[in-house]
């Protein structure tokens, strides 16, 4: 094949592929070899499963094309895009990016470096199977529907990593609401160090009760009439005694009540007349 007619084919493919890809397209050379670099959209088709995204198929033909590979290069279109942002705020512009300056969710996948060199090695495997044809759109349709695969296995993953921490977080707050399980081991643990403490208990008011008795002394003794005056006071009262010991006035109030031309009375007078009465009733 001449380099005409290879001239020919390579103008062949580029015009299909600008009629596929209007917008995405963009011519960068003619000359020496013919080069281009077409945008493609990663999505899953309107299912919101992956988070959207856009890697760019960059191809320069060789001399002999299509019979032999093109040189070819993916780069990720939103990080080209950021780049040229930051540029533009240099330069005094406020240019905003999109794609990875956007605040990403919990499950948002992303394509890493690696990512896009095993996209562009499945790449080199479509276009060694097609040698001898155009090969760039099947090429660029390889790249689509691996890196959609790529981003919705990343999604899924990081779906299942966000389930088991929310689980996580649900079984520790339940965990909150529920007792020690009770096993034989920690049941004996506890029956001692409860028995232990009944035992001291038990001492204590054993300790407090013989206390109590020294205190009290035996019946009759002063130390129960100390006692008895101690219990007296703990009800808000005095006893007699106490009252007297406290006023000596007491035992001579009735005496302030006797006035002059008072008569006092003779109580022996009444122990008498008693006496003879009875004698009475006995005669009688």
């Amino acid at each position: 094949m001449t380099d005409d007619h290879y001239k020919e084919e390579q103008q062949n493919e580029v015009d299909i592929l600008q009629s596929i890809y209007p917008t995405e397209f963009e011519e960068i050379a003619t000359d020496p070899q013919y080069k281009f670099s077409i945008k493609i959209p990663i999505d899953d088709d309107g299912e919101d499963e992956i988070r959207p995204c856009v890697v760019k198929l960059v191809v320069e033909y060789t001399p002999a094309y299509p019979d032999e590979l093109p040189e070819f290069d993916l780069v990720l279109a939103d990080d080209e895009d950021n780049e040229e942002d930051e540029d533009d705020e240099d330069g005094g512009n406020s240019g905003h990016g999109n794609g990875a300056r956007q605040q990403l969710g919990e499950t948002d996948a992303t394509l890493s470096e690696q990512d896009i060199e095993d996209m562009k090695a499945k790449a080199r495997e479509m276009a060694e199977e097609t040698l001898g044809m155009a090969m760039v759109f099947s090429m660029a349709t390889t790249i689509k529907e691996t890196c959609a695969d790529r981003l919705r296995e990343k999604t899924n993953e990081l779906k299942r990593i966000r389930e088991l921490r929310i689980q996580k977080e649900i079984e520790a707050e339940q965990a909150k609401f529920v007792g020690t399980l009770v096993t034989r081991a920690n049941f004996l643990e506890w029956k001692e160090k409860f028995d232990k403490e009944m035992s001291e208990r038990n001492h204590r008011n054993q300790a407090d009760q013989t206390t109590a008795a020294a205190r009290r002394g035996p019946p009759g003794s002063s130390g129960g009439a100390l006692a008895g005056a101690a219990g007296s006071k703990k009800d808000g009262k005095l006893s007699g005694r106490e009252l007297f010991e406290q006023d000596r006035a007491l035992a001579q109030s009735d005496s302030k009540f006797i006035t002059d031309g008072d008569v006092s009375v003779d109580a022996s007078l009444f122990a008498k007349e008693e006496a003879i009465s009875d004698d009475d009733d006995g005669d009688n």
